[in-house]
């Protein structure tokens, strides 16, 4: 095997000069001395025969060939830290611990479900919880510096076995004062023109499509006016009229400025789900989808399991709807 002409060091030091622009600057960022840093990237640069930088008012910028190289660099770097993360997580699996992600906007009962999880193998078995996105959960999971994640369905990713633990109906959240308060369940056609907040577009494009094709099967394109990061955020936006959108019902308790309607269809759900690696088959991780789905069924998450009632907040705008009716 060819053995690399120049070392990780080397382009830890050259990426370490492109971000401070100065020499100085990287030498005291990576504890070298100055000479010292210099000395790397002559190397660098006497090896392949390019120019990494140029000076520009007393500032070291990329030249063109450093551009290119920077972003070599980065790669191979990054590759290195994936293979150390990845070792580290077949090493802890192997010592009974378990690395697992979860996303931040997890319904919070089932964040508390899942913090709490035990999987029995015999032995004390650690588990590991780190939060995050569902986007950032799902690819660390891939590249397996996570052993598994909890996240916001759906997740199409072919490199992952995803099973479905939890699901809530999607319900229309209405400001107080809108002509859809008065009717006893809503209808998509009912969404025709209205202005609508669209709810984590970006994050989870998936979802927010299948409420689109949901409403395109019954002849109606949805007026989006707004995009909403988070339910929070969605819900400020109805309170402050300036449309509706569809949440889980448990995303609106509390919300006093917002009238709660069930959906004619009653189709539209937020799910959410485990996944492992599908070529992943430790015993340890079989044991903890199947701890999860056990809970699932114990706590009746799954749809046609139990009805779901109306947060009290909900409930006490409905019998005030019908009150003025």
């Amino acid at each position: 095997m060819r053995r690399p002409r120049v070392k990780l060091d080397n382009l830890i030091t050259f990426m370490a000069v492109a971000v401070k622009h100065n020499i100085d600057g990287a030498a005291d960022e990576l504890g070298l001395s100055s000479s010292g840093v210099r000395k790397q990237l002559d190397t660098i640069e006497n090896t392949f025969g390019i120019h990494l930088f140029e000076t520009i008012r007393g500032s070291l910028i990329l030249t063109e060939d450093g551009e290119q190289f920077h972003d070599d660099a980065r790669k191979a770097v990054e590759q290195i830290l994936r293979l150390e993360t990845q070792l580290e997580a077949r090493q802890a699996i192997k010592s009974h611990r378990l690395l697992i992600g979860h996303s931040t906007n997890l319904p919070p009962r089932l964040i508390a479900v899942i913090t709490q999880l035990h999987v029995e193998d015999g032995q004390s078995v650690h588990i590991e919880h780190r939060s995050g996105l569902t986007s950032t959960t799902v690819r660390k999971v891939i590249d397996g510096s996570l052993h598994a994640g909890f996240g916001i369905l759906p997740i199409r990713t072919p490199e992952l076995l995803v099973r479905t633990i939890y699901e809530e109906p999607l319900v229309a959240c209405l400001p107080t004062v809108h002509r859809l308060v008065l009717k006893p369940v809503v209808s998509p056609q009912d969404f025709d023109g209205e202005p609508f907040i669209a709810v984590s577009r970006e994050p989870w494009p998936e979802r927010h499509q299948e409420i689109e094709d949901h409403c395109a099967d019954f002849g109606v394109t949805l007026h989006v006016v707004a995009d909403a990061y988070s339910a929070p955020e969605a819900a400020a936006y109805v309170e402050q009229k300036a449309g509706i959108c569809l949440l889980p019902i448990s995303s609106v308790a509390g919300r006093s400025g917002i009238v709660v309607k069930p959906l004619s269809t009653r189709v539209l759900m937020r799910r959410c789900g485990v996944f492992v690696r599908e070529d992943n088959h430790s015993p340890l991780l079989q044991k903890l989808v199947e701890a999860s789905l056990r809970q699932a069924e114990t706590t009746r998450w799954k749809r046609g399991s139990a009805s779901v009632a109306l947060p009290a907040t909900a409930r006490e705008n409905s019998r005030k709807v019908k009150g003025l009716s």
